[in-house]
């Protein structure tokens, strides 16, 4: 049985492994011990402004090397709005930036968008996987960022994470859960 993160912002003020689930809207990740580098990071926590922060950063390459889960109010977010904000950074001050289309589906019923960008910066590339995924109750981003080289195959692994990545919710028949 694989562990899931449940995460939700409004009654939990970090993340925890659950059996079971919080009432209302959950977050759900592999990230966990199972995941091969897992053992590798060191997690923070911090709540400001109506928004959750969960942040692993790697234990020998510091914050060149992190992931990071942010949950917030929606405030009139798009999902297309968001992914501009996310790039329009990134454009100004970038040698190069390429970004990739953003791949609109759905994650259990809740619209989400994924999309990968690299940012040259002289000798220092960055390598970014980002999923933002619209709640009825929240909005959530996850970003997986490197600004260090890395392989094809740990992008790959990154990304198998990223899209096993749910919400549900455990009052809404629309956004089911999981039984285990």
């Amino acid at each position: 049985m694989k562990l899931n993160f449940a995460l939700l912002f409004l009654l939990i003020p970090s993340i925890t492994f659950s059996a079971q689930l919080e009432v209302g809207e959950n977050l759900l990740t592999n990230f966990g011990p199972e995941f091969s580098d897992y053992d590798n990071y060191q997690p923070f926590s911090m709540k400001e402004h109506n928004t959750y922060f969960q942040l692993w950063k790697s234990k020998t390459r510091g914050f060149s090397d992190h992931y990071a889960i942010n949950i917030g109010l929606l405030e009139g977010k798009t999902l297309k709005g968001f992914k501009a904000s996310q790039d329009e950074p990134a454009d100004r001050t970038c040698k190069t930036h390429t970004s990739s289309k953003a791949k609109e589906f759905l994650i259990n019923g809740y619209k989400a968008i994924t999309w990968n960008s690299k940012c040259v910066l002289g000798e220092l590339t960055i390598t970014s996987l980002q999923l933002a995924i619209i709640g009825d109750d929240n909005f959530y981003h996850l970003r997986k960022l490197w600004k260090i080289p890395v392989t094809n195959e740990k992008v790959i692994e990154w990304e198998n994470l990223l899209s096993s990545t749910s919400v549900c919710n455990t009052t809404d028949d629309k956004h089911i859960c999981p039984s285990k």
